[in-house]
């Protein structure tokens, strides 16, 4: 074979693998509708569980695009992966605002990709860059796993302690305690059944017990009731209390007649004091001395003297006595009085001693002088009092 044959069937080769590979490459592009124009989506969520850039996305179980971005967001104080798609303009407009984009699993391998579901018909197609709901898939076989996994601790956890609970129960100490037990509660029973006197056995078999248990009952909840009412009718009292008008309101939350009872708690702690330590007249009636004992002897028997005599004066005895009580004093005063006036001597008599006393000298008595009293200046104008 020459030399030159030889490069022509290279070539041929070469020309025939290069063609074979640009067909794979548009299969597999055409496959990933890597050659559509695209319109792109958002979604945010809290674990993207192992999805990729390059990552399909379906809908409806057909491939319309891929996952172009998965990142956190700029701040560090919002904890949510914000993943980014491209899906054909020819599907996208299936996509509404409401459609669901979710992580689900690709296969048993646990390859993740995006699935697109849902979406209201009637509502306007999805902008491009526009956020979309997002839901992260509960079918996850690796959170599965994990509470597989949970459940089987607590399992562990549980036949853990419900062994420990057996080998208690296994102890012969343990069974002589229950069998001691319930002969003792067996005991408690049987008194119960038997004795027709006691408390236990009524309140269980006599019907009029019973009916007695009943009715302390409904005097339990009616005075529970009144208990209400009254705890009602408190709280009505300190609401209008501490809302006002009223004494209580103003006694308790009235800053100035609260400083004037202290001021006059103050005035009557002095007076107490003034009391208890000076020498004057209170002191003595309170705390007694020698004087005060004479003077109040004194006064104690001047009043058993005025008792003594209004008694006799109602008793008639006496002449204030008998003209308060004796009818007859009275008609003879009357009698004298008229008889004084009816009598021309006696009227004389007391004409002319009047007379006598007219023509005696009379001294004067003036008046001391009065003190002169120098003027008070009349207040200025604008003068402050």
């Amino acid at each position: 074979m020459s030399a030159k044959n030889r490069s022509v069937r290279v070539g041929l080769f070469v020309i025939a693998a290069l063609l074979l590979a640009s067909a794979a490459v548009f299969l597999i592009g055409d496959n990933r509708r890597v050659w559509d124009r695209k319109i792109t989506f958002r979604g945010r969520f809290n674990d993207v569980v192992g999805l990729r850039n390059g990552s399909a996305v379906r809908m409806g179980g057909i491939d319309v695009g891929s996952v172009t971005e998965i990142a956190h967001a700029e701040s560090a104080a919002d904890p949510k992966i914000y993943v980014t798609i491209a899906v054909a303009r020819n599907e996208a407009r299936r996509v509404r605002p409401d459609t669901v984009m979710r992580v689900v699993n690709k296969g048993l391998l646990g390859d993740k990709m995006i699935s697109l579901d849902g979406g209201d018909p009637r509502k306007d197609v999805a902008a491009d860059g526009t956020f979309i709901a997002s839901e992260e898939d509960p079918s996850d076989i690796s959170k599965a796993i994990e509470k597989m996994t949970s459940v089987a601790k607590k399992a562990d956890e549980t036949m853990d302690a419900v062994k420990r609970t057996s080998e208690s129960l296994a102890d012969p100490q343990m069974a002589e305690d229950v069998k001691g037990s319930v002969k003792s509660l067996r005991a408690i029973l049987d008194g119960v059944a038997n004795n027709k006197d006691g408390a236990a056995h009524k309140a269980i078999f006599d019907p009029e017990e019973a009916r007695r248990i009943d009715r302390i009952l409904a005097n339990l909840d009616a005075t529970t009731a009144n208990l209400a009412a009254v705890s009602n009718d408190a709280r009505d009292v300190t609401a209008r209390a501490r809302s006002g008008p009223g004494l209580v309101h103003t006694l308790v939350y009235d800053d100035q007649l609260g400083a004037s009872t202290t001021g006059t708690m103050v005035e009557l702690n002095k007076s107490l004091v003034a009391l208890r330590t000076s020498n004057g007249l209170g002191h003595a009636i309170v705390y007694g001395d020698d004087s005060t004992q004479h003077v109040l002897g004194n006064v104690s028997a001047m009043s058993d003297d005025l008792r003594e005599i209004v008694a006799n004066m109602k008793a008639g005895r006496g002449t204030l006595g008998a003209l308060l009580v004796d009818p007859s004093v009275y008609e003879d005063i009357k009698v004298l009085v008229g008889n004084v006036e009816r009598n021309q001597v006696l009227r004389a008599l007391v004409r002319y001693s009047i007379k006598q006393n007219e023509a005696r000298p009379h001294a004067d008595v003036k008046e001391p002088p009065q003190p002169l009293i120098a003027p008070t200046p009349s207040p200025q104008p604008g003068a402050t009092r």
